[in-house]
């Protein structure tokens, strides 16, 4: 995997790209990064398929600036304009959780740039609890972050997103998760993303009642024992609302499907990839303007 700085209008923004072929474009869940997804995209990339996975801007390594908007039409617009760079025309585009509703917002507000998308125990379908919007509380984002970086919290709030936490949640695991969480960078970057919470919210900026529009295929992963953003709540209202979407249950899996059953997870992927991807291809192929 190939790591490197783009610069997108006033923004850097890190990324992962590898691989040559139907390219599929991968966004990360809260407090994550591009790092997160690197078993899946070294998978795809074996299978014939390019990989580019982006560190949304305000985390990983992009840039974390304190007056941007961090609104779905400048976060999408940025993955827009970083396709234009990279010479990619349209991608499947998945998304873990909080990357799942900006997924979401691509393939709304950028229809032409989307071929399918996968969402994976995705964010945008539950009520978002008051402290999403502590960026606004002077002094609370901080000391919510200083707090939620002790090694036993960290711990204790990975091990919600397991059923098998003992297995999966380990040193290494924490420690990443702690380093998103510390440092005045982050901590002002995820304060100002806190603010402005309603301009990234599915159904406060109108994007969740346009589901219906979405006329691309769409599979849908979630972990029967997701505690973050459950099943009954969660997945089977985003099945309900994105037209024809393919809901597909992982059993004793959290958060994290991709991670506790990875080998059916990517099966699926795979399957779901030459169905679309792979067919968008062929078509494309045998068009007479593709013969030009």
């Amino acid at each position: 995997m190939h790591s490197q700085f783009i610069t997108v209008g006033s923004y850097r923004l890190h990324l992962l790209d590898a691989g040559h072929g139907p390219t599929v474009l991968l966004l990360h869940g809260f407090a994550g990064s591009a790092e997160d997804w690197r078993p899946t995209a070294e998978a795809l990339v074996r299978r014939g398929y390019r990989v580019i996975a982006a560190d949304a801007l305000g985390f990983g390594r992009s840039d974390k600036p304190l007056d941007a908007p961090y609104s779905f039409e400048l976060q999408v617009g940025l993955y827009a304009k970083l396709l234009d760079v990279l010479g990619v025309q349209r991608v499947c585009v998945m998304g873990h959780s909080m990357g799942g509703k900006y997924a979401l917002a691509m393939a709304l507000l950028r229809p032409e740039r989307v071929s399918s998308v996968v969402l994976v125990s995705s964010d945008g379908f539950a009520e978002a609890p008051p402290m999403n919007r502590a960026g606004n509380l002077p002094f609370i984002v901080p000391a919510v972050l200083w707090l939620s970086a002790r090694p036993a919290v960290t711990r204790a709030m990975l091990n919600a997103a397991f059923v098998a936490p003992e297995v999966y949640v380990t040193p290494a695991i924490i420690e990443r998760a702690r380093a998103a969480l510390v440092g005045k960078a982050n901590w002002q970057a995820l304060e100002a993303f806190s603010r402005r919470y309603d301009d990234h919210d599915l159904r406060l900026t109108g994007l969740r009642a346009r589901l219906g529009e979405l006329r691309v295929p769409s599979l849908l992963v979630w972990g029967d024992s997701d505690q973050i953003f459950p099943l009954k709540s969660s997945g089977r209202a985003a099945a309900a609302e994105i037209y024809g979407a393919q809901l597909v249950v992982m059993p004793r899996c959290g958060h994290f499907p991709q991670v506790e059953a990875t080998r059916q997870f990517h099966g699926l992927l795979m399957g779901f990839l030459a169905a679309t991807l792979d067919r968008a291809r062929l078509h494309a192929q045998s068009t007479p303007e593709a013969a030009l």
